[in-house]
Order: C-alpha cells, then sequence, then structure tokens
C-alpha cells in the first residue's frame, strides 16, 4: 500500500514531469476520478498529485523507523522531501495557502484525522513523515504567526470571559 499525497491552490501550479534520470519530485493533475474523490476535502480549485523518488508518497518519509541493514539510505528521501518543501514555498510565495492532504491508496474518501497549519519550511528536518489521513494547510510564515497570535487571543477571551461568567 502506498501513501498518497494531494496538494490544491487558488490557482493553476506548475507540472513537473517524472524523470526516470533522476526521479526525486514531480508533480501531475489529478484524474476525474480523484478529482470527484478528493473534491470535497479541499477548499481550493486546483488540484493535483505530488510524488517522491519511489513513484508514490511513501518517498516523502524518512527518520521515523531505524534503517534495516538492507535498507537504502534515507539520501533519496530527504532529497524528495526537499524538492517537495520548496515547490511549496514557491506555490505558497506566488498564490497563497496551499492544502495538502495524505492518506494511504484507496483512503482518499476517508476523512482527515489529523489537521495542523504549517509552513514550507517545517517540512523537512532531522526526521519528516506525513500522518495517514493528514490534512495540511500550507501558508506564509508571517500568516501562521497571526494565526496562532489570534488564536491565544481568543484561548485568553474565552478563558476571562468564562471565568466572569462563574463570578
Amino acid at each position: 500500500m502506498c501513501m498518497m499525497v494531494y496538494i490544491a491552490s487558488n490557482s493553476p501550479l506548475p507540472l513537473i514531469d517524472w524523470d526516470e534520470n533522476r526521479h526525486a519530485f514531480y508533480v501531475e493533475e489529478l484524474s476525474d476520478q480523484f478529482q470527484d474523490q478528493l473534491r470535497n476535502k479541499f477548499s481550493k480549485s486546483y488540484l493535483y498529485y505530488v510524488g517522491a523518488h519511489e513513484g508514490c508518497g511513501c518517498g516523502f518519509s524518512y527518520g521515523k523507523y531505524p534503517l534495516e541493514d538492507d535498507e537504502e539510505p534515507e539520501e533519496e528521501a530527504k532529497e524528495s522531501v526537499t524538492r517537495l518543501s520548496q515547490y511549496l514555498a514557491e506555490a505558497v510565495a506566488k498564490h497563497g495557502t496551499i492544502e495538502l492532504f495524505a492518506c494511504w491508496a484507496d483512503d482518499e474518501s476517508a476523512p482527515p484525522e489529523h489537521r495542523r497549519s504549517i509552513t514550507p519550511e517545517d517540512i523537512g528536518g532531522e526526521s519528516f513523515w506525513f500522518e495517514e489521513k493528514e490534512f495540511l494547510i500550507i501558508g506564509n510564515k508571517s500568516k501562521s504567526s497571526i494565526l496562532l497570535k489570534f488564536k491565544y487571543f481568543l484561548m485568553k477571551l474565552i478563558k476571562r470571559q468564562t471565568a466572569e461568567m462563574d463570578k
């Protein structure tokens, strides 16, 4: 079973063909079948599939489990994740917030079980992987910071109002 990674944008994104000689990362349009299955998950109009060096989304993972003696080194996975992060950084800079949904093959119709807001810079590091049925909102660092501050402000306001109501 393979991890599938889908992204969505408000504007068309550049496609990147699968390269037999350097297969670290590619982006392709979705078939009508997958468009129909995934449309309700995204608020954005343009949907794409992104793949890693393995040809699927499984290659966007490293550092989760210790490597076995017969396993390939993680350099290819790190390269795939770096290219994904760079692609998303350019997309966010040009088109605004990008949405991403990661799931196992045949789970495209399942609802997301994990949700987070991140920046392209959060993709990568010492270890990286997508959770099953994970929905990400990927935006600029400044927008993410503003949202976190707003969330903190709302939490404080609700606490204050709850305390006043309890008096």
